[in-house]
């Protein structure tokens, strides 16, 4: 009975713990994370608890493996919840980009390394010690403010990895020849770097990629119908988002040549004109369509019928005319249609809905010149849905009764 109540004991106290109590780093691992901790400025107390004394398998943020007892993730995020304020880091302004995180290349068993809100403040780019660290699967560097010309070239040398975000950093350059090399990368994020240029077209290389996203940038002239060469795997998300840039000119039909998954394109937000392109019917497997604050003009391209997966339009804010395609109506997923403040006329289609009972309010169609009865299937949709806008639609849930 003792025996049985000691061992009950013990795993309640692992179980609480969180971690493994036989998980004890290795004193060059929490030498490493300590000196480089001794480079920031931590008023807020973000780590508090890295503390010598204690075992660096259970800081924040440190995750050991347990049979080697080395640290294999690293995850410094100052965006924190429980500090003292609103949770800062910023690199003390004597260290330098040669020296920055340096003791971290001791890390050698590191698969996982995250730093959110890490503050550089534009002094330097990504430190060498990073690339050293060649066992990496995922290196998230977001809102740190690191700036270079362009994402430096090392960062080919990193072939493990499957997961590479940049956000919220400067490289106008965009991205060098060396990303060829990251052939098992899966994820690439580059958010909010002020670029100019997408840089290298090797990124046609990469056969696993799955997600592309260069949203917040300063992405100018035409949409490159290179980007037509990229493979998306479609296995998670299928992602090409271009949003909030300033791109111009026609939506190159070439985007539907992404293989073998398109799932999601993003192009929001930008300065886009003239038609959705007729050639938007060969992205067979698009589900989800961002289109909307450009300036798009023409009618919706009835071949968006042909998208038997397709679930979603949002293209609201641009110039769009003419009457809707009855052919989206036909297709059984259709469930959410966002095509305020544009132009539009004519019925809508008697074959529409019903859409998503999941989002409030799955459609918008306020703020064009729509005409003729609401169909039944729409009819259980708040008033708002339609109104303002639209004074010719009659029928419930509008005031108009239909003659």
């Amino acid at each position: 009975m003792m025996r049985s109540s000691s061992l009950l004991l013990l795993l309640m106290l692992c179980a609480l713990s969180g971690r493994s109590l036989a998980t004890v780093c290795r004193a060059s691992d929490r030498n490493a994370l300590l000196a480089f901790k001794a480079q920031l400025n931590d008023a807020d107390g973000v780590l508090k608890d890295w503390d010598a004394s204690t075992n660096c398998c259970v800081w924040t943020g440190v995750f050991c493996d347990r049979t080697h007892s080395r640290v294999g993730s690293l995850f410094v995020n100052a965006n924190c919840r429980n500090c003292i304020g609103n949770g800062k880091l910023i690199v003390d302004p004597k260290v330098n980009g040669a020296s920055f995180a340096a003791s971290l290349s001791n890390l050698t068993a590191l698969t996982q390394l995250s730093f959110n809100n890490v503050q550089i403040r534009f002094r330097f780019s990504i430190p060498p010690a990073i690339y050293t660290l060649t066992n990496l699967v995922s290196l998230s560097l977001t809102d740190c403010q690191f700036s270079g010309p362009s994402i430096p070239a090392d960062v080919g040398k990193l072939v493990k990895l499957t997961e590479l975000t940049l956000d919220g950093n400067r490289f106008p350059g965009g991205l060098p020849d060396s990303i060829g090399n990251l052939k098992n990368l899966n994820i690439l994020h580059l958010e909010n770097n002020q670029m100019t240029s997408i840089g290298s077209t090797r990124i046609t290389l990469l056969k696993k990629l799955d997600q592309l996203v260069l949203n917040y940038n300063k992405l100018s002239g035409p949409i490159p119908k290179w980007l037509g060469g990229i493979t998306l795997t479609g296995v998670q998300y299928g992602e090409l988002n271009l949003h909030d840039n300033q791109f111009t000119g026609y939506i190159p039909g070439e985007l539907c040549n992404i293989k073998p998954k398109l799932l999601i394109l993003g192009l929001n937000k930008n300065k886009l004109n003239g038609p959705i392109p007729a050639a938007i019917g060969n992205c067979a497997q698009l589900r989800t369509l961002f289109v909307g604050d450009n300036k798009l003009s023409g009618s919706l391209p009835h071949e968006l019928g042909k998208l038997k997966n397709f679930q979603e339009l949002f293209a609201a804010n641009n110039q769009l005319a003419g009457p809707l395609p009855k052919e989206l109506g036909d297709l059984p997923n259709f469930n959410q249609m966002d095509i305020g403040h544009n132009k539009i006329t004519g019925p809508i289609p008697s074959n529409y809905g019903p859409f998503s009972p999941d989002i409030p309010d799955p459609v918008d169609f306020t703020n064009n010149k729509l005409t003729g009865p609401i169909p039944l299937a729409m009819q259980n949709l708040p008033v708002k849905v339609f109104r303002p806008g639209n004074p010719g639609l009659c029928g419930t849930p509008v005031p108009n009764k239909c003659k």
